[in-house]
C-alpha cells in the first residue's frame, strides 16, 4: 500500500458542501443571523439524538457545561469529576462557582470509577460529572446514577465525544440529570465551534434558556438572572443540521474501524484497548488502547510517523488536577489516571481513514512494536 501521512480528525460534510453554502448563502440574505428556522431545526435534532424533552444549542461545549452547571446551584459545593478530561470540565465547575474534587478512574474504561466516587462523597458534596471519555458509556455510568440519586446528588454528562452513544437503549445526555454536548471541528459531530444541553427536566432547560440569552425571563420580556450572550448562530446550526443527518453514516464507520482495530490488537502483544461493552453503542471519538511498560510511547510515536507516517497521539496530558491551576493544591493520588496517561495512546477512527487504512495501522504498529522490543 502507498504510505499516505494519516493525520488526526478533520471536518468531514461528504458530499452535503454545495447545499450547505446554498443555504449559508439564503441566511446571508435573509438578514436572520441567529434564533431563526435552523436553529429550531438543530434543536430538534438534538432531542431525537439523545431523546430528550428539550435541548439548547449554545455557542460552545464549554459554555454548555458552565451553563448547565450554573443552573444546579453548585456555588461553593463540591463537584465530583475524572482528571482524565479536558480543562473545559475543571474550568466549568470554578467558573460556575463550585469547587472541582478530583476522582480516579477505571484504567479500562478511562471513566469514573464508582467506588472513587462513593469514596470523595462528603456532605459538600452536591453532584458529579461522568465524561464519557472518547464516546465510550460503560455499565459504571448506571451505578453512578443509582448512587446519586441515593445521596440526592444530581449527574451530570460530559458527552462532548458521545453523540449517539448509549447504553441498554439509554442515549448519552439523557442518562444523568443534565447532558452537555461540543461540536467543536475534531468532533463526532461539528459545527465548527458550538454545543447545547440536553435534559428532561423543564426547571433545568428554563434556567440554562435564560441564561444563555442575557438572563432574559421565560416571558421573553423582563430579565431575572445575570446571564450573557451564548447563543449559536444560525450558519453554524446549518453545519450541524448536516451532520446530524448523518450521525448513523459516522458512527457507523467509527464502530467499523474500532471493530477492525479490536480484532487486529487482539493479535498484537504490548498493546491493549480500552475495554467494549455488549450492552453498550459507542461513538469512538477516538480509539484508545494501552502501551505496555516494555514501549517507550514517545519512540513508538517518532517511528510510527517517521516510517509509516501515521500520527498517533493521546489526550489529555497533563490531566487536570496537575495542570498549573490546581498544581499548588493539596497532593492528589490518582494511580489509575497518572499510570493511563502515561501509556495510552490515541487510534483515529474518523472518516477520512478507510477500512485499508486502518489494517495498515495495524500493521504498523505490529512492526514498530517489533522494533522497540528487540531494541530493548
Amino acid at each position: 500500500m502507498k504510505k499516505k501521512e494519516i493525520q488526526g480528525a478533520s471536518p468531514w460534510f461528504a458530499k452535503d458542501v454545495k447545499n450547505i453554502l446554498k443555504e449559508i448563502r439564503e441566511v446571508l440574505t435573509s438578514g436572520v443571523l441567529v434564533n431563526g428556522k435552523h436553529l429550531k431545526m438543530f434543536e430538534n435534532q438534538l432531542k431525537s439524538m439523545a431523546k430528550t424533552k428539550y435541548a439548547l444549542a449554545v455557542n460552545s461545549g464549554g459554555t454548555a457545561l458552565e451553563l448547565a452547571l450554573l443552573s444546579l446551584n453548585i456555588k461553593n459545593k463540591e463537584v465530583i469529576l475524572p482528571s482524565q478530561t479536558f480543562i473545559a470540565t475543571s474550568n466549568a465547575i470554578i467558573r460556575a462557582g463550585g469547587i472541582p474534587v478530583f476522582a480516579d478512574i477505571d484504567f479500562n474504561t478511562n471513566c469514573l470509577d464508582p467506588n472513587e466516587v462513593k469514596r470523595l462523597i462528603s456532605d459538600k458534596t452536591v453532584g458529579v460529572v461522568f465524561v464519557h471519555m472518547f464516546g465510550l458509556i460503560p455499565p459504571s455510568i448506571l451505578e453512578i446514577k443509582k448512587l446519586c440519586s441515593k445521596r440526592g446528588l444530581f449527574l451530570l454528562e460530559d458527552a462532548a465525544h458521545a453523540h449517539g452513544a448509549s447504553i441498554n437503549g439509554n442515549m448519552a445526555g439523557s442518562i444523568g440529570d443534565v447532558g452537555c454536548f461540543s461540536f467543536f471541528a475534531t468532533k463526532v459531530v461539528t459545527t465548527g465551534e458550538g454545543g447545547a444541553i440536553t435534559t428532561n427536566k423543564k426547571n433545568i432547560f428554563e434556567k440554562v434558556k435564560s441564561l444563555h440569552n442575557h438572563g432574559r425571563s421565560t416571558d421573553g420580556i423582563l430579565f431575572d438572572r445575570v446571564g450573557n450572550n451564548f447563543r449559536i448562530p444560525e450558519i453554524s446550526c446549518i453545519l450541524g443540521n448536516y451532520q446530524l443527518k448523518r450521525l448513523n453514516e459516522i458512527l457507523n464507520h467509527r464502530r467499523k474501524i474500532a471493530k477492525i482495530y479490536f480484532e487486529g490488537l487482539s493479535k498484537i502483544n504490548d498493546i491493549t484497548p480500552l475495554s467494549r461493552f455488549d450492552d453498550s453503542s459507542h461513538s469512538y471519538w477516538r480509539f484508545a488502547a494501552h502501551l505496555s511498560d516494555n514501549v517507550d510511547r514517545n519512540k513508538f510515536q517518532t517511528l510510527m510517523m517517521e516510517n509509516h507516517k501515521i500520527r498517533i497521539t493521546w489526550m489529555y496530558e497533563p490531566l487536570c488536577h496537575l495542570q498549573p491551576i490546581f498544581k499548588n493544591d493539596k497532593k492528589i493520588l490518582l494511580p489509575n489516571s497518572e499510570k493511563s496517561i502515561s501509556q495510552l495512546i490515541n487510534l483515529p477512527t474518523h472518516l477520512n481513514v478507510s477500512e485499508n487504512e486502518a489494517n495498515y495501522i495495524l500493521n504498523s504498529i505490529d512492526n514498530t512494536l517489533n522494533t522497540l522490543i528487540i531494541e530493548n
